[in-house]
């Protein structure tokens, strides 16, 4: 069976973004868009893959930085997630970008969303 690198992902978010962050600041880390939306949020969406291996796979992730404070927010938050990510350590290793990070404001509300694309590369579980 594959791992779910969606709740990998947010796991590992969850427990170094707050140490990342600026003091008071905080991001909700979901696969959902919440309603209200909160000031910060990260969106991680599994948007496709690829197996390597009779045991390996590439999982392409998708990160959605947003943030109600405006672009430079919101780039700010995607640099901090690159950052983090890149420093995630996998067995085997996490395998880096395909794309990103971008702007992409949400085109329903406009808020502003910084936008991109990892790969993660698993072993099936046993």
């Amino acid at each position: 069976m594959w791992v779910d690198v969606e709740a990998l992902a947010t796991a590992y978010l969850i427990n170094d973004l707050p140490q990342r962050l600026p003091e008071g600041d905080a991001a909700t880390i979901s696969k959902q868009v919440p309603d209200p939306l909160p000031e910060m949020l990260v969106r991680l969406i599994l948007s496709g893959g690829q197996r390597r291996t009779i045991v390996h796979r590439d999982s392409l992730l998708t990160l959605e930085c947003w943030s109600t404070r405006g672009d430079a927010a919101a780039a700010h938050l995607a640099e901090i997630v690159y950052s983090s990510l890149d420093d995630w350590e996998l067995v085997p290793a996490f395998d880096g970008w395909t794309a990103g990070p971008y702007s992409d404001p949400d085109p329903d509300t406009g808020v502003s969303r910084y936008v991109m694309t990892c790969i993660v590369r698993h072993r099936i579980e046993d």
